[in-house]
């Protein structure tokens, strides 16, 4: 069976690790348009870091030495047991665990393929054109797993072909953000993240934190809502010492002063703005055309629970557990997928509106006064602690918050 993957982020890697291991009858091509995260000799330098909790490392688990080597590479948090790790370093452990277990098969049942981007999806004929280092050509597939991501070529074409089943919902956040890598001119005595907030009128709230990385390193990540189409920096700043001065103002009192590099803070200020999506799908799947979608081709969601790694790494474990279970029988697979996987994929991206409500300007502190309440007096786990649990679902979660996002909905932030 051929499986063509497009988007090798760490869900379509996993996945194509997973279906390897099912057994020789299946050949997996990957295609990513973007550069092999093993090239990158500064990796993640200015991208989100993902966090894993106890869940998502219960499955990588599964492929033997990897939750080693994501404690090496990564930083890990003795409280909850979460690892923090940048995207393209995960990738990057990915790929090197799938061309170890199977780097023996590549060209024959694996094979890779960086820089290169798919220009057509025909689900009638069950093919890919695809555009790379050696020109154009035309890929065959058994089965189609659209995780490229938000902004899904494959998902974009089961749309045209099925409007009214796939019913996609996309909002984007009006709250922009940027990366920036820093240092502190003082270390912690335990590793933490440390929480950036400030008003500066006439601008809005600015907000973040400062995530600990390797050798020392921070990585600051910047939320901010722009007064107007080109303003590409929070507050407007333009210098690295405005920037440097922002920064400290974000800071907590009695935290260590930030040491900002000329370098990444000049590359910061030229850096186009990122921007964060919510969406959902009615179905991830199109039977006729033998296509599936996963991870945030499916379902977009905010940053502030750390979920979409998560996400998307569950729907790569339903749909191989799946595949095992019914070979090629797509009749079954695909509509079992997406009765799985659609609920928990709604429930995920719903969950992430919680970031609406924790920076809200007077809901986010009775949002927080409830939260110590539940912790100190019923002793109940927090919703970041809770939803990384090995046995939480989506679902589930939801419902204990359903108060709180029903609120958050009402808030009405986000926009067409």
């Amino acid at each position: 069976m051929n499986v063509v993957i497009v988007g090798a982020g760490p869900a379509g890697l996993f996945l194509a690790e997973r279906l390897l291991a099912l057994g020789s009858n299946y050949r997996v091509q990957l295609y990513d348009c973007n550069q092999n995260p093993t090239d990158l000799v500064s990796v993640d330098s200015r991208g989100f870091g993902l966090g894993l909790g106890a869940r998502v490392q219960n499955w990588l688990s599964s492929i033997e030495g990897l939750v080693e080597q994501l404690t090496d590479e990564g930083i890990e948090f003795a409280r909850g047991g979460l690892i923090l790790i940048p995207r393209r370093q995960l990738c990057a452990l990915l790929l090197q665990s799938l061309l170890t277990h199977h780097g023996d098969q590549v060209d024959s049942r694996l094979s890779i393929n960086y820089n290169t981007s798919v220009i057509e999806v025909d689900l009638a004929r069950h093919q890919i054109t695809i555009d790379g280092e050696s020109g154009s050509q035309t890929v065959a597939y058994d089965l189609l797993v659209g995780a490229d991501g938000v902004h899904s070529t494959i998902r974009s074409t089961m749309m045209v072909a099925k409007p009214d089943e796939i019913r996609f919902q996309e909002r984007q956040r009006p709250h922009v953000w940027k990366v920036l890598q820093l240092s502190l001119e003082s270390e912690l005595q335990q590793l933490s993240i440390i929480r950036l907030q400030t008003r500066r009128p006439p601008f809005s709230l600015v907000f973040g934190a400062c995530l600990p990385q390797k050798k020392g390193r921070y990585s600051a990540l910047i939320f901010w809502q722009p007064s107007s189409s080109d303003q590409m920096n929070p507050c407007g700043v333009t210098t690295p010492e405005e920037l440097q001065q922002l920064l400290q103002e974000m800071s907590p009192k009695h935290s260590p002063k930030i040491k900002l590099d000329r370098d990444q803070a000049v590359a910061f200020l030229a850096a186009q703005p990122g921007h964060e999506y919510w969406s959902q799908c009615h179905c991830y799947h199109y039977l006729e055309g033998q296509a599936v979608l996963i991870g945030d081709a499916a379902h977009g969601m905010f940053s502030l629970l750390g979920q979409g790694c998560t996400a998307a790494i569950a729907d790569a474990v339903t749909l191989s557990t799946l595949l095992h279970q019914y070979p090629e029988q797509w009749s079954i697979v695909l509509p079992q997928y997406s009765m799985q996987q659609v609920k928990e994929g709604h429930a995920a991206s719903d969950l992430s509106l919680i970031a609406l409500i924790f920076y809200h300007r007077w809901l986010g502190l009775l949002y927080k006064v409830a939260t110590l309440l539940w912790l100190v007096i019923f002793r109940q786990p927090s919703i970041f602690a809770r939803i990384n649990q090995v046995n939480a679902n989506y679902v589930q979660v939801l419902h204990e918050n359903r108060l709180w996002i029903w609120l958050a909905k009402k808030i009405k932030p986000v926009e067409d």
